[in-house]
């Protein structure tokens, strides 16, 4: 027969199998917050950019370049890039009195939101080298 130590309780291994069954489920919630973070990271944001989507005025008024411009500020397409290049790769972008203060202003559709009531534009600043120095999304 078995004796146990005087004040021990017979836990039949519950309290064994408790740590165990808490050790797995931190670990696998330890997973779970892992792999959801790493996804969320390298996740692309955005649509591939493509030239020719860019330009066509009927998918310019739906909105194709809001989701075109996320990737291109997310993977920092333009940084680094000369003024004939980035004219190259987006277009000559049209006049325009909004945000005299950047070098080259592209309209990317309306506001994203449940009230659209203002526009979307990517507007880029060439440093003194004449390369990109800062480019982003910003609202009117």
């Amino acid at each position: 027969m078995l004796r146990l130590p005087k004040g021990a309780a017979a836990n039949n291994g519950t309290e064994g199998n408790m740590s165990r069954t808490r050790r797995r489920m931190f670990i696998v919630t330890l997973i779970v917050v892992a792999v959801s973070a790493v996804t969320w990271v390298l996740w692309p944001s955005g649509r591939p950019f493509d030239p020719v989507t860019w330009n066509d005025k009927t998918q310019v008024e739906g909105g194709i370049r809001l989701a075109m411009a996320d990737r291109i500020v997310a993977r920092r397409m333009l940084s680094g890039k000369t003024r004939p290049e980035v004219i190259a790769m987006l277009g000559e972008p049209p006049k325009t009195d909004y945000f005299s203060d950047w070098d080259l202003v592209y309209w990317l559709g309306r506001e994203r939101g449940f009230i659209s009531i203002d526009s979307e534009w990517l507007v880029v600043r060439f440093d003194a080298n004449k390369r990109v120095l800062e480019y982003r999304i910003v609202r009117d």
